[in-house]
């Protein structure tokens, strides 16, 4: 009875990871993200975002894929713990990334991805308003669950947007995905 048990198990490991052939399948997501951009001297904000996937499979472990991302809601900005009177907030991301995936059953996947981004953000203050840009490698790693069918997934992702010398901007992100 062990002995079979173990045959099973065994099996089951070896034909996990037998996904369907992704070459060639486009897909696009829609993700919520919340940005926290620290700087130095503990400045810090956590404004949200929306952001758009499109992609596409040139193998079944490799993509290609654009981001846009538009900001949902600003968020005090505070220096020390301490409230600055200020908010921030993500005008716009425009990313493009090299994607790596790994299947790890026949309905998980991770991924890795790297590649450039572009952001904007808007800081307020009583004093009036400065909205600033910048650009920069940018990655990431995710996992993807297949639910309803396999063309659907959900995602969970943490992305570091920009990293610069005295700032960054990363992302932790929930959403979906459609394979067509």
């Amino acid at each position: 009875m062990k002995s079979k048990m173990g045959v099973l198990i065994l099996a089951g490991l070896i034909s996990g990871p037998a996904l369907a052939d992704n070459t060639g399948t486009t897909y696009t997501g829609l993700q919520y993200a919340k940005v926290s951009y620290e700087a130095d001297y503990d400045v810090e904000a956590d404004p949200t975002m929306v952001v758009g996937r499109l992609g596409h499979y040139l193998t079944d472990y490799f993509s290609v894929e654009g981001r846009v991302g538009l900001g949902l809601s600003d968020d005090d900005v505070t220096v020390d713990g301490y409230d600055a009177n200020a908010t921030a907030e993500i005008d716009h991301l425009l990313g493009a990334y090299a994607v790596g995936h790994l299947p790890v059953t026949q309905y998980v996947s991770i991924y890795a991805l790297a590649g450039f981004a572009q952001v904007e953000g808007t800081l307020d203050t009583p004093y009036g308003s400065e909205s600033d840009d910048d650009s920069g490698f940018s990655f990431g790693v995710g996992g993807e669950v297949n639910f309803f069918s396999p063309r659907f997934s959900g995602t969970l992702e943490y992305m570091s947007y920009l990293d610069k010398s005295d700032y960054e901007v990363s992302a932790i992100s929930a959403g979906v995905s459609y394979q067509f």
